[in-house]
């Protein structure tokens, strides 16, 4: 599962990992939440080379057969074991597939007085990296057209597993491209290594999609093991 994640690193930073040209006017965002529109990075369609192009979706896919976009409240996530089976992700899975930029993800731990402790979970040496992500066009009857997209998910690493049994699919670098033209399927959609990992708790405001501020990245507690987020 991933339902909230975080990108405040400079547009810079993403063009030197991404390769894309575009220049887009970016935000920090500190509290990303589906259903919203978010960064994400596929090759270009029109081009013979088919560079790294930048675009925005909205997160939670909308298949083209859908006959609302109501639909994409349930599909912000993609179980990777079952990702070429499923009709509304095989198509994508074949040939529409994309990078989420991101800094880190939140995850809720539920605890056993019945509350939930949101964590941060990051990778320790990558402090911008990327989900693995498919993406979607879809026409309304009137002729309005919304690209969206999903995140892949996987089994959780053993080192932050005690907080959820699942995580996204983080991509390293050096499979950007293998992932993105299509020549690397399943092999790639396993969890980051657990010693790579880091986490700390944070605040439960991280809960409300309206706080989205520096505060939510700051730990409650100073002991646990804690990444720069840039």
């Amino acid at each position: 599962m991933c339902g909230r994640f975080t990108l405040t690193s400079p547009v810079e930073a993403m063009q030197r990992l991404f390769g894309f040209d575009e220049r887009p006017n970016l935000a920090q965002r500190y509290n990303i939440a589906p259903t919203t529109n978010i960064a994400a990075v596929r090759l270009a369609e029109d081009e013979t080379e088919r560079k790294p192009q930048y675009f925005a979706a909205q997160w939670g896919l909308i298949p083209s057969w859908a006959k609302s976009p109501d639909f994409a409240a349930n599909m912000i996530n993609a179980r990777s074991e079952t990702v070429k089976e499923k009709p509304a992700f095989r198509s994508a899975f074949k040939s529409r597939r994309c990078l989420i930029p991101a800094n880190g993800f939140y995850e809720w731990q539920k605890l056993d007085n019945g509350k939930k402790q949101p964590w941060l979970i990051g990778v320790g040496d990558l402090p911008l990296f990327a989900f693995a992500g498919l993406w979607e066009r879809w026409q309304a009857p009137e002729g309005r057209i919304i690209e969206s997209c999903t995140i892949l998910t996987t089994a959780a690493c053993e080192s932050i597993s005690f907080i959820h049994p699942r995580m996204p699919v983080i991509l390293d670098p050096a499979n950007f491209d293998a992932w993105l033209r299509g020549n690397a399927g399943e092999e790639l959609l396993t969890a980051v290594g657990a010693d790579r990992m880091s986490f700390f708790k944070v605040s439960s405001h991280v809960g409300n999609v309206r706080n989205d501020d520096a505060d939510l990245h700051t730990p409650l507690e100073s002991e646990n093991r804690q990444k720069t987020l840039i």
